[in-house]
């Protein structure tokens, strides 16, 4: 299920015991992730804050042995505070994309902004 619908916008895997196929598309602006289970859906079904790496945000090449999906090829992992996203690419160019497009994000320092924007997001998931 690979489609392109602009420079942010790729198809993965995401886990949930076993991966279910989503939509995912990236707001590096906003440092945003949303994932759809359409990609004509009107709304995203989840967001996740993408924070940098002086506040415990990584992302990481593979997935842990002991997950379900281990077997895929394309696999890694966003960390956050609160929890570990496990995805998967269905190719390696979109792997590389993505690894690279988490990295980027990642590595920019926080504005302003984006700590009252990731304190909106952590108020919404109590």
């Amino acid at each position: 299920w690979v489609r392109e619908q602009s420079t942010n916008r790729r198809s993965l895997l995401q886990q949930r015991e076993p991966f279910k196929k989503r939509w995912f598309t990236l707001d590096a602006l906003d440092r945003r992730l949303m994932y759809l289970k359409d990609p004509l859906d009107a709304f995203a079904q989840g967001e996740v804050f993408i924070g940098n790496s002086e506040c415990h945000y990584s992302v990481k090449e593979g997935l842990q042995s002991r997950s379900r999906g281990n077997r895929w090829s394309h696999g890694f992992t966003l960390v956050t505070p609160e929890r570990a996203f496990l995805l998967t690419c269905e190719n390696e160019q979109d792997f590389k994309q993505w690894m690279a497009a988490f990295r980027e994000i990642i590595l920019r320092p926080m504005s302003a902004q984006d700590y009252t924007i990731e304190a909106t997001f952590r108020r919404r998931q109590r």
